[in-house]
């Protein structure tokens, strides 16, 4: 009899009525008709395969920017710079946050994504114009969220990495 069969067998007999009893891993069916003793075992294996990808290690590092706002009409003019003393050739994203109050008296905020990348250690400039409508007042911009990636991981962090990983 195969394992279904034996858990088929049990399944119709309980449906009838029968009493089941279980001890020391042995299942006891009783029936009207006859007694019989039963011992279910079930073993399953399962083979599983994974890829596992290792990506390149990151090394982030820490980025500072200063910037300066002014209103012209209906545009946000901003000025700043990025710049990071952790590794030369870098990049990372970076949000403008722009806040003005409207006409209608309401204060709004805008946020704009942007991305920078420089390929040596100077500083990286940028100058963007957002458009904030007619009749508005200018209240602050800021940037937030600011990312920063190394292009190059440096020798030392390199080591630290590899013995970090052993």
């Amino acid at each position: 009899m195969t394992y279904i069969q034996r858990l088929s067998y049990i399944a119709a007999i309980l449906v009838a009525g029968s009493i089941v009893d279980a001890r020391a891993g042995q299942t006891t069916v009783d029936t009207s008709v006859d007694q019989e003793r039963m011992r279910v075992e079930g073993q399953a294996e399962k083979k599983y395969t994974f890829k596992l990808e290792a990506t390149r290690h990151k090394l982030y590092c820490q980025a500072r920017v200063s910037l300066e706002f002014m209103q012209r009409n209906a545009v946000a003019k901003v000025t700043g710079m990025i710049e990071n003393d952790d590794c030369g050739a870098s990049s990372g994203d970076y949000a403008i946050s722009v806040r003005y109050r409207g006409e209608d008296g309401e204060v709004h905020d805008v946020e704009h994504l942007e991305r920078w990348r420089r390929d040596n250690d100077h500083a990286f400039t940028f100058e963007h114009e957002y458009q904030v409508g007619d009749n508005v007042d200018l209240i602050r911009v800021r940037a937030r969220k600011v990312q920063c990636v190394c292009a190059e991981i440096p020798a030392a962090a390199e080591d630290e990495l590899k013995e970090g990983g052993e």
